[in-house]
């Protein structure tokens, strides 16, 4: 029997999403494991689902700009419920949340209000706990879990043996190795001239940020770089945040999406947190 995927989603702003996932993976593919996709219909009970999932195999959680339908008594969204039901019940975990600023949304499948700050906790916590992909359209969002899939359930490749003389001559080489870097990818603390918006901290405003966001980092950051990441993010300037972060950690710019993809959810939970609790409105 095959093993069986939940995809859980909002069913009618990501239809698109989720029919491309069922077609893609149900068609048989060389190297691909086989795969059941269950996707409970809008009208399928809480119970039910919990149940579905708990007896997949593997849980897939995609995430768009609604909270979706809430459950009366636990006050969480149907779709919440499913992600904890999954991580209850061990099952491997894959989470994929749209690029706000590369993907096209329609207006009517964005949440406002309460429905919204709570969707921003949602992915603020899931950015934190979970290692997030970011998907920019249904057809890249198809294409990333295709490829994790291999991941997840390929099976533990065997080591093939390696002699003793190959593994002493191996540390041996990296006990002497040094990265090389190329002068213009140095890490550096300061943008330079780039013209972008940024928004300025002080320094408490820039400590309280940081006491939210810098466990995210693969690495410790030097506070020049994450004040430069996080003043851009206030200002909603995404791509000088990367960019200042690739040239301060040293990493590729791939690598510095992702991790600002992450770090943006938590910043805008906490602001949108902090603005519902003080009635402030900017």
């Amino acid at each position: 029997m095959s093993a069986s995927l939940f995809i859980s989603s909002t069913p009618f702003d990501l239809a698109l999403h989720r029919n491309k996932i069922a077609d893609a993976l149900s068609q048989a593919k060389s190297g691909s494991p086989a795969l059941r996709v269950v996707l409970a219909a809008p009208e399928t009970g809480l119970a039910e689902r919990l149940r579905l999932v708990r007896q997949a195999s593997a849980y897939v959680g995609v995430f768009g700009m609604v909270y979706g339908n809430v459950d009366t008594a636990s006050g969480k969204s149907l779709v919440q419920l499913e992600y904890e039901a999954a991580l209850a019940a061990g099952l491997p975990i894959l989470i994929y949340i749209i690029d706000e600023d590369e993907h096209l949304v329609l207006p009517k499948h964005v949440d406002t209000g309460t429905p919204a700050l709570y969707l921003s906790e949602l992915k603020s916590h899931l950015s934190q706990t979970q290692d997030v992909r970011f998907y920019e359209s249904a057809d890249d969002l198809v294409a990333k879990l295709e490829n994790d899939l291999l991941r997840v359930f390929a099976p533990a490749p065997v080591p093939a043996p390696v002699a003793p003389a190959a593994v002493a001559e191996s540390t041996k080489a990296d006990a002497v190795a040094e990265p090389v870097v190329e002068a213009n990818e140095m890490p550096s603390g300061l943008t330079g001239t780039m013209a972008s918006k940024r928004y300025a901290l002080t320094p408490p405003r820039f400590a309280f940020f940081k006491e939210k966001v810098a466990h995210l980092f693969q690495r410790e950051m030097p506070d020049a770089v994450l004040q430069d990441v996080i003043e851009y993010l206030l200002a909603g300037n995404t791509m000088s945040a990367a960019s200042a972060l690739r040239r301060g950690a040293g990493i590729s710019l791939e690598d510095a999406i992702e991790e600002v993809r992450k770090t943006e959810l938590v910043i805008v939970e906490t602001v949108q947190r902090r603005q519902a609790q003080t009635g402030a409105v900017k």
